[in-house]
């Protein structure tokens, strides 16, 4: 009984407690991995006789298992032959369209030939 006596006359006690442990739970939110997936770069470029329009040369960052777009279109006179470099995720290596998801850093190229008139043929 005496107890119950000596809480009353401190009433801050419940507030103050309440206060504690709210402050714990924040703590405990901010400092929880919120499981985020890791930056990785993309590197494009593209050999003489076309580029890569989607999305564009030069270096990007995405996050891991992001899809990215690629599209890559050819100058005339040129045809696109296909993509070299860190190829893995890519969806299809042998299409000028097609997308790429990131599971590391990754370096690629959009490969152009010419398609001029046939050369002769020799029989």
């Amino acid at each position: 009984m005496r107890m119950i006596l000596d809480l009353r006359k401190h009433r801050y006690v419940p507030g103050v407690s309440i206060f504690l442990v709210m402050v714990a739970l924040t703590v405990g939110i901010v400092g929880c991995d919120d499981g985020g997936s890791e930056p990785y770069t993309l590197t494009i470029a593209s050999t003489a006789g076309g580029s890569v329009i989607t999305p564009g040369e030069g270096t990007s960052t995405y996050d891991e298992g992001t899809v990215v777009n690629l599209v890559a279109t050819a100058d005339d006179g040129y045809g696109f032959e296909g993509w070299t470099g860190d190829t893995e995720g890519v969806g299809d290596p042998g299409s000028r369209t097609t997308t790429m998801i990131l599971s590391h850093d990754s370096s690629i190229t959009a490969n152009f030939g010419p398609t001029g008139p046939p050369g002769p043929i020799t029989p």
